[in-house]
């Protein structure tokens, strides 16, 4: 009985998931550092593949992920946005994060948590969230993305 309990929140997570809309994405950006603007991540949307990596500075899983989605970030550049999204408002604590991980891509301070229904909830961190040019969510990945399963979701995404 468990077990159908679980395998039914699961279809219920992932049926929430892929019913997010295409320009459902009202989620606001801070900037990390004093120069860098706010935006929200509906910007982004209509331009190119987004792969959007939302983590917490102090998360020893994120650590991990954060030289995949580097790589990941390395070799894809050109053909699609990566952004993460720190779920820490501390602006020090996301630089040290960024500073000692040598981190490449952007990243931006969530404003507002409650706009994190806008695409499907996050409930653990790290979570990557693929999403079409047009769109529609891809994949949603809780927890550290394996390197070779998201190249071939991204190669797919930008054919």
């Amino acid at each position: 009985m468990k077990r159908i309990l679980s395998l039914l929140a699961v279809l219920v997570f992932v049926v929430g998931v892929f019913n997010v809309k295409a320009g459902s994405f009202d989620v606001n950006l801070n900037g990390v550092y004093s120069k860098q603007k706010s935006t929200n991540l509906a910007n982004f949307i209509g331009k190119k593949p987004v792969l959007v990596v939302f983590f917490y500075p102090q998360c020893p899983p994120c650590e991990k992920e954060a030289s995949i989605i580097n790589r990941i970030y390395k070799k894809y550049k050109d053909s699609i946005f990566v952004i993460g999204v720190s779920l820490s408002k501390d602006r020090y604590d996301i630089e040290d994060f960024i500073d000692d991980l040598g981190i490449k891509y952007s990243i931006y301070r969530i404003a507002n948590k409650n706009q994190l229904r806008n695409i499907g909830g996050i409930l653990a961190t790290p979570t990557s969230i693929l999403i079409s040019k047009k769109g529609k969510i891809i994949c949603k990945v809780p927890g550290v993305i394996d390197y070779k399963v998201m190249s071939e979701k991204i190669s797919r995404c930008i054919k």
